[in-house]
């Protein structure tokens, strides 16, 4: 193996030679070196890497030169299997390596040969289509991984074969020594590099570890999503979803009596009118002095399940178990989601001082949820993650709040994450911005709190379009704002266009990739980890500077607790999420040298205040221009 790492990344070394077209980048190179120094020295690491920095590879080749345990994170499962099966071989080929790769998912995406045989022993046929073709890809997988499947099975259909922990007795099941989810999991036990995704990697922190075998380093890719996947995995739920769950779990392995399901839908049936009468889709629990007594009747009838288990948890099996221990593991499991949900009523009722609990309704069924979890995750990850793993590399396109270490670029993502000390690099991009790149921002009386700002914006989101041929997204901060727009300029655009929720996600990028000069009207968070290639997307319209909603209630408890310690709030918290949040627009923009595109902003406090000078500031450095006729030679026309 080449000694130093500047020679693998050289020309005519191993990457190389591996890798056609290989160019060796100057921030790629410094940011391998930094990880490799972390690891040997027992230093966390911190690296912002833009689009064309080639940041898979610059980790990679110092976590398979360790010879340590490597957990690589990522924020999405389509990202950790381009890790596992293209990237990862891809340089252990070039290091002549036999490292053991492997890639674990959490438990639900596996299937479970014991439900599987059971439920085809109890019918004659199939329930659905779907369901006949997933008894046919259970008897010949060897994987039993859910990904296999050329369709996505119905959630209830797929429950129901899953290899879920609540529904899981272990040593107990005839089929424990050839289970998918624990051959995976023995695998990953002897493999040098795991890679996992997010919601597993803070899950298994939430739980104390027992999802994932221990290891020596953690890469977390995307880092920029970490907060939010920490708080959603100490995040506890309450809603008629997690109720039902509860109940068709239980009643695949109990003769439970037909009262508690008459019980439970008329308490949920209050509980959901209840939370209703609070107008508003997210909002404080302590907003709503009507919730209380709903969730009590909850808890009587949750106490009265608990007790009846205690009662019948061996005569009150459906099915006879082969022993004692099968037995008494069916009721910890059952009693275990039954004292989850009475423990989540309690948070609900009474968070801590460092936790909020807030009402939500779901956008796809309008069903209501209460949730509760800190709202600030710091403290955990310090103790749970950087505190005991030597070495933790943090890396994003988009992390950093200004381009230099010195001046603080990675505060935020400190104090977020929990993270005391690291070594810090803003990795030097590949790219000619000035060139390849223009940032519009419209003028100062342009204003998204206006009430006519849509009439106002329509014609510039059109001119944008015409000058950039299509080939773009138009995102808003709300579905209110988009679709006024939408309505504004939709008959007078020639391009191709769709709104979003006209077709499911995945095939609206689909139609996007495939339609020439389309255009896309979507919500903000529609960009996140899309990737489309070329000059198919060439401008992004974003209607106003992308701060946290300040109604949200996580966000008005962070803001409050920052400004309880003497800080302004707005600085801390709301300018450097919206950095983070625009500069993914340039990041789906420009993806190789050759690529051009336009970011225009809609807001004219961005040309006129303080905090827009600060975010505009932090942004790759594009050619600001001030009027759209200045992109005529720019696209060609």
């Amino acid at each position: 193996m080449t000694n130093a790492i500047d020679d693998v990344f050289a020309p005519g070394g191993p990457i190389e030679l591996t890798l056609s077209g290989f160019e060796a980048r100057a921030g790629q190179v410094q940011m391998a070196q930094l990880i490799e120094r972390g690891f040997l020295e027992g230093m966390h690491t911190i690296v912002e890497a833009g689009t064309g920095v080639g940041k898979s590879l610059a980790y990679l080749v110092p976590a398979l030169r360790s010879g340590k345990k490597v957990v690589v994170s990522t924020g999405t499962i389509a990202l950790q299997e381009q890790l596992f099966q293209k990237d990862i071989p891809l340089v252990a080929r070039a290091l002549n390596t036999t490292a053991r790769i492997t890639l674990l998912k959490g438990r639900n995406h596996y299937l479970c040969k014991q439900k599987l045989e059971r439920m085809r022993s109890e019918r004659l046929l199939a329930s659905s289509r779907t369901m006949q073709h997933l008894w046919e890809w259970g008897a010949r997988t060897q994987t039993g991984d859910r990904s296999e499947l050329p369709f996505l099975p119905p959630g209830d259909e797929w429950e129901q074969l899953d290899a879920d922990a609540d529904d899981c007795v272990g040593e107990f099941c005839e089929h424990f020594r050839d289970c998918f989810f624990f051959r995976k999991r023995d695998e990953a036990k002897f493999a040098d590099i795991v890679v996992v995704n997010h919601a597993l990697f803070f899950l298994d922190l939430a739980m104390g570890g027992g999802l994932l075998p221990p290891y020596d380093f953690a890469i977390l890719d995307e880092a920029h999503q970490c907060e939010r996947w920490a708080t959603a995995a100490l995040t506890a739920t309450l809603s008629r979803a997690t109720v039902g769950r509860m109940m068709r779990k239980l009643h695949r392995s109990y003769a439970l009596p037909v009262t508690f399901d008459s019980d439970f839908e008329r308490g949920i049936r209050g509980l959901e009118s209840a939370l209703a009468r609070v107008p508003g889709d997210r909002y404080p629990l302590h907003a709503n002095e009507e919730a209380s007594p709903a969730l009590e009747s909850l808890r009587e009838t949750l106490f009265k399940l608990e007790n009846w288990l205690y009662a019948n948890w061996h005569d009150g099996l459906k099915k006879r178990p082969q022993n004692d221990a099968e037995a008494e593991r069916r009721r910890d499991l059952a009693m275990r989601s039954i004292l989850a949900h009475q423990a989540t009523i309690d948070r609900a009722q009474a968070p801590a001082d460092t936790a909020i609990a807030w009402v939500e309704r779901s956008e796809s069924d309008a069903r209501y949820q209460i949730n509760s979890a800190p709202f600030d995750v710091a403290d955990f990850l310090r103790a749970a993650l950087f505190e005991r793993t030597p070495s933790v590399v943090l890396t994003s396109a988009t992390i950093a709040n200004g381009s230099s270490v010195e001046h603080g670029a990675f505060d935020f993502l400190k104090r977020s994450l929990g993270v005391a000390e690291a070594q810090e690099l803003v990795a030097p991009s590949p790219f000619n911005y000035p060139t390849q790149a223009r940032l519009y921002v419209a003028p100062p009386e342009l204003n998204p709190k206006a009430q006519d700002f849509a009439r106002r914006a329509a014609p510039l989101v059109e001119e944008c379009l015409d000058r950039s041929r299509g080939r773009a997204f138009v995102l808003f901060t709300s579905y209110a704002r988009l679709r006024e727009v939408y309505a504004l300029v939709r008959g007078r655009l020639s391009f191709p266009i769709r709104l979003q929720g006209e077709l499911p996600r995945t095939h609206l990028l689909e139609w996007f990739r495939s339609t020439p000069n389309a255009v896309l009207f979507a919500t903000g968070t529609f960009w996140e980890g899309i990737d489309v290639v070329g000059d198919q997307l060439s401008c992004v319209i974003i209607d106003r500077l992308p701060f946290p909603s300040p109604g949200d209630p996580l966000v008005q408890a962070r803001i409050e607790s920052i400004e309880a310690r003497g800080q302004n709030g707005f600085d801390q918290y709301m300018i450097p999420s919206a950095i983070v949040r625009l500069k993914q627009g340039f990041g789906r923009l420009i993806r190789s040298r050759s690529d051009r595109g336009l970011v225009a902003l809609l807001d004219g406090r961005a040309a006129s205040s303080r905090y827009g000078a600060i975010i505009l500031d932090a942004l790759p450095p594009a050619s600001r221009i001030s009027h759209l006729d200045q992109l005529t030679e720019f696209f060609g026309e």
